[in-house]
């Protein structure tokens, strides 16, 4: 199942990623346009830093898509790795 992920870059900005692998512990996001602003400071990151994503696809109910914050495990060329804690929903 492909999820789409909008992650929130220093500037404020948001960019649509997705993934095919994700689970309660965390996911592999991949992005299409390593040109995009925000793409370009997600390809900056390093391990253990922080970033803001917001889930959608998740939920069977039709609520709120779920944001949480996430680590970075590695930057890819073509994506990121997180690792994200439940308890940090808000």
């Amino acid at each position: 199942m492909t999820v789409e992920v909008v992650a929130e870059c220093e500037s404020g900005d948001t960019v649509t990623l997705t993934t095919n692998d994700i689970s309660g512990g965390g996911a592999f996001l991949e992005w299409e346009d390593p040109e995009n602003a925000c793409v370009g400071h997600l390809m900056k990151l390093a391990s253990d830093d922080e970033l803001m994503l917001q889930v959608f696809g998740m939920l069977g109910d039709g609520g709120e898509a779920p944001r949480v914050k996430a680590q970075v495990v590695r930057v890819m060329d073509g994506g990121i790795a997180v690792r994200f804690d439940p308890e940090e929903l808000e």
